[in-house]
């Protein structure tokens, strides 16, 4: 069976993890990771590679989640999809058993190494505030965005060098006036979905179906 993989880019290190464990190196799209904290335009991106598939592809597998509603109504007329069940892709890794899609605490701020480059990472938005806004207004605006955090957690998937991440890691929380901590990630669903392992835990639509937030509700 001819596949194709869709992939944020923001999942790079865990993506090419699960590749490696499983052996499966299917063709790969890489999606800007820019485009994850922007719905429409993501799901734009997506219907735009669905739309240039190789004539042969049969089954497409998309690495990421329901992104804020990205997926919804993504289909292809000849394909079969496939995605992980989460809503967002920090779920997704922090997924380290079966019916775990929920294990991320709702006062913290996730990131991994690719988003610590990305370049909407939190400490480079505050720059930017700062820049337009002026430094006291500028920290004025991040202080009420982060109201409701305490910590910032860098997560440990395995697929990067976490000591190398540690220390500015460790400092973008001193500039944010959070607390520094980690929690342990995976790419336990990833592998699945590179084995084509589907079960509850995935979304999978037929060729001419469409992918539903109904879908993805109650996880």
């Amino acid at each position: 069976m001819s596949e194709v993989l869709i992939a944020c880019e923001m999942l790079r290190d865990e993506l090419a993890l699960a590749m490696a464990r499983t052996g499966s190196a299917p063709e790969t799209v890489w999606l800007d990771r820019g485009l994850h904290d922007r719905p429409q335009v993501l799901r734009d991106a997506i219907l735009e590679q669905l739309d240039h598939l190789p004539a042969d592809c049969e089954l497409v597998l998309l690495g990421l989640s329901y992104c804020g509603g990205a997926l919804d109504g993504v289909g292809s007329p000849r394909a079969t999809l496939a995605v992980p069940r989460f809503d967002d892709c920090i779920r997704l890794i922090l997924s380290l058993e079966p019916g775990q899609r929920n294990a991320a605490d709702s006062r913290s701020l996730y990131f991994t190494r690719q988003w610590m480059d990305s370049d909407r990472y939190i400490v480079r938005e505050l720059a930017q505030y700062r820049k337009i806004y002026g430094p006291k207004r500028g920290e004025k605006i991040m202080r009420t965005m982060l109201a409701n955090y305490r910590e910032l957690r860098l997560v440990d998937t395995g697929a990067y060098d976490l000591s190398a991440c540690r220390a500015a890691a460790e400092a973008d929380a001193k500039t944010l006036g959070l607390a520094y901590g980690q929690q342990a990630g995976g790419v336990r669903v990833l592998e699945k979905l590179l084995r084509h392992e589907f079960d509850e835990e995935f979304c999978v639509v037929p060729p001419g179906g469409k992918l539903t937030q109904r879908q993805f509700l109650g996880i």
